[in-house]
């Protein structure tokens, strides 16, 4: 028998690099899931390090062809630190009495498991499942936490109410925060009762219901408690502050005897956070708004604390067509912030008051202008009819919302239907004007490729223009010229572009550059690495949350500390991801002509690039073809799944993947496998593009909306100008993921041929 986390621990410090490399394989293959590389590596050898002992657990658990058994007996392994060939109750149980190994990320999360399959084979009884949970060290780890959980509920159902004061007790204080979750704070409060300290009870419980993440059933046990122990009526006595924390376990009629009888409540300056977010929901969804006004007003500093939440509130006025009462909320406690206007606008729409909606429609996209609904409800304003049949609004209409609105990719489809609408309106001057900046004002849209399609003829009636590095103004006017094709752009090819950056590009990829470190630097934020290197992203995420909690950073610095960790661990949804949402934070255009490579690598990333090569090549397609659909489908989330059960890196269908596999002649497989998805993605990728003239933007809407509705769509909408059949597509889904899909598709072209990525 071999103690092999001795020897890994051991190995650990002698290991060459290529075994250090070696090992970083194991881990990316089990986080990529990978199954078909694990599964050749043991046909070979046997498993010596502990981390290979693990890949062939996940393999069990996961691989189409894994075995229960099998992962069972890894795990007792793993955790006894020796290979046992048995796996009966007695051979588990001698766990309870051996010594612990240094308790690593891999041991931790596998202690873990076993209980969860040792508690389904009632191999333990109730104590013997405490002393095992008792035997980790418990610190800020989400194993711990979840450990700490299950013990204090065991105790509980065996009335160990000292016990579990003790073992709280033994928290580290810089720890207990973390290890100590609501569920068993309650567990806590009733030990004390059950040893009677009420009053300590009563603290523990208003302690654990003031925090956010406490949810509403464990306040219903609370609430249970407190009836049994001082009557039913207790709470409905309780100073307001406390009073307002148990509203969600409080029923209908004793909610409205309460605020019927104590009018102080609306009135008064809460204490809790969480109290008064309980009690302005409660008087929101009750229609209460005289008694929620007064609440707000008693509680400004609240109200300013979380300006979302007032629109959280005003959403559900709207739903209940309380459109009125939105407005006069939103205008009266709302803030400058998005949701403002965006209730504002969704209302006045509702009370066809047009021109406000319009003015808040606008302010709203100036403030968040992602919303491709919202975008949509823009040109439904400003455009009636369809391309055949178009009523313009004022032109004045259209350059007010231009101006507002930031410059991004987004802003695009705008800028097209303005276009449009000067041509309608026989506005030649402005025109011409307008086709030297479009870029500008929608720099590396879909619609920047559109438009000079659609005005080619117009575009060429200027002169190209002869120095587009001269300055910002120059490069744009060029690339309105080209809308940044490669082929015809090769006055700027290789050309350094910074000059042109974006405010703040340049900066954030410094920043991005130098994450990983700053996760390397963190014991916490290395252990949130470690879990997404195995593809336990939750566990990972939990501590990423806390941390960020802990040291009071700001949403964007926890996003660039995601993206940190997403390089650290191999995880290209994260790097890429969080990437693309500080882009939107600061409102920096996704082009990839004008980004620092730091930025654009990791927007635009290639993972898995030997099966794309392969299964391009064999399909005969492009390879950024695939890249764009990737993006688009899973934005290379190996294990995504959809609303609809897609799965994987392409998202296939459970269904179309049993055809393809069948035609293929795949027996056994996973859709989550990217060897799987990669290859079933790419042949159902070929066969549309095939069907529609090898053109990405066809196959793109057959890929999404399926080729059925595709043919029906074309029969209906298309009368031979592409651009004018997507604009008057009746599917929205499909408009936007054609448009997406091409536009990431245009990206990769341009990472290849101006950056050589």
């Amino acid at each position: 028998m071999r103690f092999f986390w001795v020897a890994s621990r051991f190995l650990i410090l002698c290991l060459l690099s290529t075994e250090l490399i070696a090992e970083e394989d194991i881990y990316y293959w089990v986080k990529s899931h990978q199954w078909d590389k694990i599964e050749e590596k043991f046909k070979r050898s046997s498993p010596t390090r502990e981390s290979e002992v693990f890949s062939l657990i996940e393999f069990h658990d996961k691989a189409p062809n894994g075995n229960s058994e099998t992962r069972f007996r890894y795990m007792i392994s793993l955790v006894r630190g020796v290979f046992v060939s048995e796996t009966g109750p007695e051979e588990t149980k001698k766990i309870l009495t051996q010594s612990m190994p240094i308790q690593t990320t891999l041991f931790k999360l596998t202690y873990w498991k076993l209980y969860n399959e040792i508690s389904l084979r009632n191999h333990f009884n109730n104590d013997e499942k405490i002393q095992y949970l008792s035997r980790l060290n418990f610190e800020e780890d989400p194993i711990c936490r979840k450990a700490f959980d299950e013990m204090i509920r065991l105790l509980a159902i065996e009335n160990r109410w000292k016990d579990i004061i003790e073992k709280t007790a033994n928290i580290q204080e810089a720890v207990k925060y973390y290890i100590v979750t609501p569920d068993s704070q309650y567990r806590l409060g009733k030990a004390k009762l059950m040893l009677g300290d009420e009053d300590g009870a009563l603290d523990e419980w208003i302690k654990c219901i003031q925090k956010d993440s406490t949810q509403e059933y464990t306040i219903q046990y609370i609430a249970a408690d407190l009836g049994k122990w001082k009557g039913n009526n207790f709470i409905h006595q309780l100073p307001v502050s406390e009073l307002s924390l148990f509203i969600p376990a409080i029923n209908q009629a004793d909610k409205e005897a309460i605020f019927r009888s104590r009018p102080e409540l609306f009135s008064s300056r809460l204490q809790y956070y969480q109290g008064f977010k309980y009690l302005s929901l409660q008087l929101t969804k009750l229609d209460r708004t005289e008694e929620l006004f007064r609440v707000l007003k008693s509680n400004r500093a609240f109200v300013e604390l979380d300006p979302s939440w007032i629109s959280n509130l005003a959403d559900i006025l709207y739903q209940q067509n309380k459109f009125n009462k939105a407005i006069e909320l939103v205008k009266t406690y709302g803030s400058k912030d998005p949701g403002t206007y965006r209730i504002l606008a969704a209302s006045y729409d509702r009370l066809n008051e047009n021109d406000l909606y319009f003015e808040n429609l606008v302010l709203y996209l100036s403030k968040y202008p992602f919303n491709l609904f919202y975008q949509d409800r823009l040109i439904e304003f400003l455009v009636k009819g369809k391309s055949s049949d178009l009523d313009f609004a004022p032109l004045a209409k259209f350059e007010k919302a231009i101006a507002e609105i930031p410059n991004l990719p987004v802003k695009g489809r705008l800028v097209y239907w303005y276009l449009r609408a000067l041509e309608s309106k026989s506005e030649t001057d402005r025109l011409k004007k307008e086709l030297k900046r479009y870029y500008y004002l929608c720099p590396g849209s879909y619609y920047t490729r559109v438009i000079r399609e659609e005005f080619i003829l117009k575009i060429k009636e200027s002169k190209e223009p002869e120095n587009p590095t001269y300055n910002r103004d120059a490069l744009f006017e060029y690339l309105s010229y080209t809308a940044g094709i490669p082929e015809e752009s090769n006055s700027i090819l290789g050309r350094n572009l910074a000059f042109a950056y974006p405010k703040g590009a340049y900066e954030l990829g410094t920043r991005l550059s130098n994450a990983q470190g700053k996760v390397q630097s963190s014991r916490m934020l290395s252990l949130a690495a470690d879990y997404f290197r195995v593809g336990e992203d939750a566990l990972g995420l939990s501590l990423v949350n806390h941390y960020t909690l802990k040291e009071k950073l700001s949403e964007e610095d926890k996003e660039e500390l995601l993206v940190g960790i997403g390089d650290q661990s191999k995880n290209t949804y994260y790097s890429a991801f969080y990437t693309r949402s500080l882009l939107k934070r600061y409102l920096i255009p996704d082009d990839p002509i004008l980004l620092p490579t730091a930025i654009s690598s990791r927007i635009f990333p290639r993972p898995h690039r030997e099966l794309v090569k392969k299964y391009s090549e064999e399909n005969q397609i492009s390879e950024d073809m695939v890249y764009a659909l990737m993006r688009q489908e899973s934005f290379f989330k190996e294990t995504a799944t959809s609303r609809s059960n897609a799965r994987g890196l392409m998202q296939i269908m459970p269904a179309t993947g049993r055809e393809l596999a069948q035609k293929m002649g795949i027996s056994e497989y996973s859709l989550y496998s990217p060897y799987i998805s990669i290859r079933l993605g790419t042949k159902f990728l070929a066969y549309l593009l095939r069907s529609n003239e090898n053109q990405l933007r066809w196959a793109s809407i057959a890929y999404n909306g399926g080729p059925g509705n595709l043919r029906k769509w074309k029969k209906a909408v298309y009368r031979g100008d592409f651009n004018h059949f997507l604009e008057d597509l009746p599917v929205k889904e499909s408009r936007d993921y054609c448009r997406i899909v091409v536009s990431n598709y245009y990206a990769y072209d341009i990472m290849k041929k101006y950056h050589k990525l």
